[in-house]
């Protein structure tokens, strides 16, 4: 038979389970502590990872561009020989000039011609550069002929 609320008998009971109750150890908490000190630094150092790399990929994204932008500029002003320019005008000195498209960023375009004949056809190797100090350089390379 259970013993009615309020009397002297049910807080006895009540009072006897909430004693009856066990706490952690000394050694769980211990133990508890250990596993998150050992668990949360490769957590936390994986985020900052992360969001290093994120920032890494914006800039090898923007070098990418600045190099294409380049190269497609010089891939134009090859086909656009009936305006007065073509294989002979990318040739020039300096008309490419190094530059900076963007702070910390900077471009350098190189055509080299040396001995450049193929099966009697000039061409021309055209290096587009992109450099900025946190990045390895982002190199496009391609060819141009003396041909249309």
């Amino acid at each position: 038979m259970f013993p009615e609320p309020g009397t002297v008998i049910y807080r006895i009971r009540i009072m006897k389970k909430l004693m009856d109750t066990e706490g952690y150890s000394l050694i769980e908490i211990i133990l508890v502590i250990l596993i998150l000190a050992i668990a949360i630094p490769p957590v936390i150092h994986l985020f900052s990872y992360n969001l290093e790399n994120s920032v890494d990929s914006e800039i090898y994204t923007k070098a990418t561009y600045f190099a294409e932008e380049r190269m497609e500029e010089v891939l134009a002003d090859k086909r656009a020989s009936s305006w007065g320019k073509g294989y002979d005008y990318i040739l020039g000195v300096g008309r490419y000039p190094d530059d900076l498209p963007e702070t910390g960023y900077s471009r350098i375009v190189s055509v080299d011609t040396t001995g450049k004949v193929l099966n009697g056809v000039r061409y021309a190797e055209v290096i587009i550069t992109v450099n900025h100090d946190n990045i390895n350089s982002v190199v496009l390379t391609t060819w141009v002929t003396d041909y249309d």
